[in-house]
């Protein structure tokens, strides 16, 4: 389900690709405005948001030495495919970071633009006014400690500096997990009381609860390949015992 996607441009040489899931977001965006020309212009600005976020993390990747495949946006946001994440703790807190950061600067921007527009300009002031809530909301979610968004490998980061990357990561999916199951709860709620976006909450939810394991069994795989290297490099220098 929603697994087709189509590459609709490519920016700093990184393809970027929309999965029909999220053209389906983007329709849901469309109805809930009852206008179409105003649900057109924040489904466009949403996905122009998601995609320089997603940009913001392969940039600073990049910067460090590690390439991007691709940016795919979904139902669930957006995806930088990184051929490897980078290793370095400092390295992983700041490539995290950067996402919410130009979310962040994207609100600030949308708020300076604002100011200068005539305030009888309702529509370019709407548009604005959405740019600016969407992204703080954008960035603000994706500070959430929880995997795959981007609070779950800030806290990670920061838990390495007290603990191995595994248990760091162990830390991290059952913090995420407990934020899972509160958003659960929330989409749950608002599905009951006749809301509209409660099953994405509950689709997040779910995303949350399986990434986190996922990151961490991929955490205790890296683990046991460093120790089995290191113990493989072990036995080839060692020098054989002394017999007498």
């Amino acid at each position: 389900m929603f697994r087709n996607r189509y590459q609709i441009c490519e920016l700093f040489g990184i393809p970027i690709y929309i999965q029909s899931s999220f053209i389906f977001l983007l329709i849901l965006f469309v109805m809930d405005m009852g206008s179409f020309s105003y649900g057109l212009s924040v489904a466009l600005v949403l996905a122009i948001s998601v995609t320089l976020h997603e940009l913001a993390h392969a940039l600073t990747a990049r910067a460090f030495g590690y390439r991007t495949n691709d940016i795919t946006l979904s139902l669930l946001g957006g995806c930088a495919s990184l051929i490897a994440l980078p290793r370095k703790a400092w390295q992983e807190l700041l490539t995290a970071l950067a996402g919410p950061l130009m979310s962040f600067a994207i609100s600030g921007v949308a708020l300076l633009v604002s100011f200068l527009v005539p305030i009888e300009n309702h529509y370019v002031a709407f548009v604005l006014a959405y740019a600016f809530w969407m992204n703080i909301m954008l960035g603000g979610f994706n500070l959430l400690p929880g995997f795959p968004m981007d609070g779950g490998r800030i806290f990670r980061s920061v838990m390495q500096a007290f603990l191995s990357r595994a248990k760091a990561t162990l830390v991290a999916m059952w913090v995420g997990r407990a934020f899972a199951i509160l958003l659960a709860l929330r989409g749950l709620w608002s599905i009951v009381n006749g809301g509209s976006w409660g099953f994405i909450s509950i689709l997040i939810a779910w995303m949350i609860w399986r990434e986190g394991m996922r990151e961490y069994q991929m955490a205790l795989a890296e683990e046991d390949f460093r120790r089995w290297t290191q113990d493989d490099f072990n036995a080839r220098v060692s020098p054989p015992p002394y017999d007498r």
